[in-house]
């Protein structure tokens, strides 16, 4: 199939709190670890590294948190914690208000030990300004989104039908042929269901396993492959006629001679569409299952 080179999926970045928007980074920067993404009211908004959101103000009278886990460990990696015997945890301490103090010095703010709500913006990684949202001095409500960022290097994303998933699975492999004829393969890191002209459609995002697509500019076209595995000569079912079996596992309801019906073990195979290979002792060709509407 074919995909493109790009910056993958993109997410929005909402400020939490009102004010004015005084700066933004621009288009295109990386914004790393204690770097500013934009400003609000002239007090710059800080990236640092975490899976958990920012969701609340951050303090001495804060509760333990994962939060202040990842603050501790960012302080600790922008060397705000040298000298100090900083324990990286999630309880705030004394020694995490002078680590804060200190950074805060670095960043030309009030020297105040704390963290308030929209001083930081927690993301895994470093991250690429793809748009803005608003202009500068624009007035904004918590929630509103400022600007949308994306990975850092390149990768390529195609788009498969919604009923294509097993294709396309997390992890999965991909091979990535270049407009000059050269190749390179690639893993699947993400998948999301996105709607272009009222249809679904699911996204594939590819991160290659070398910098060969790196020099190529947004939109170059890429040849996608993807693996798919060919069963011959099995039993099909339905995907809804699946049931989860309360001890793992997966089962159908089968049909009786007598009417009646009863729960059957199955184990699945390969899945095409909205039919799953399955095999088992008490399953055969011909025999009637319960499907699920």
């Amino acid at each position: 199939m074919s995909g493109e080179v790009d910056h993958g999926i993109t997410t929005e970045v909402a400020t939490p709190v009102p004010g004015t928007v005084t700066w933004l980074a621009p288009v295109g920067s990386t914004v790393g670890t204690g770097q500013p993404v934009y400003a609000v009211d002239a007090r710059p908004v800080v990236r640092l590294p975490g899976a958990s959101p920012a969701w609340r103000d951050l303090g001495p009278s804060c509760t333990d948190g994962v939060d202040v886990r990842q603050l501790e460990q960012a302080l600790a990696d922008l060397g705000h914690t040298t000298g100090l015997d900083l324990t990286v945890d999630e309880e705030w301490t004394s020694v995490t208000t002078a680590a804060v103090r200190r950074w805060q010095t670095s960043l030309g703010l009030s020297r105040t030990g704390t963290v308030p709500l929209g001083g930081v913006v927690f993301t895994p990684h470093d991250v690429r300004v793809d748009e803005h949202l608003v202009d500068l001095g624009a007035l904004v409500e918590p929630g509103a989104p400022v600007l949308s960022v994306g990975a850092t290097r390149r990768l390529v994303t195609a788009a498969l039908r919604t009923s294509q998933a097993a294709l396309a699975p997390v992890g999965g492999a991909a091979s990535l042929t270049l407009p000059d004829g050269s190749s390179t393969d690639g893993t699947i890191t993400s998948t999301a269901v996105v709607t272009v002209d009222e249809q679904p459609q699911l996204r594939v995002t590819i991160t290659p396993a070398d910098v060969l697509i790196d020099p190529l500019v947004e939109g170059t076209p890429v040849e996608v492959g993807l693996d798919q595995t060919v069963a011959t000569d099995v039993l099909t079912v339905p995907v809804t006629a699946l049931v989860a079996l309360a001890d793992g596992g997966y089962g159908v309801q089968k049909l009786l001679a007598d009417g009646t019906s009863q729960y059957v073990t199955v184990t699945t195979g390969a899945f095409a569409g909205t039919s799953v290979e399955v095999s088992g002792d008490d399953v055969a060709e011909g025999d009637e299952v319960v499907v699920t509407p």
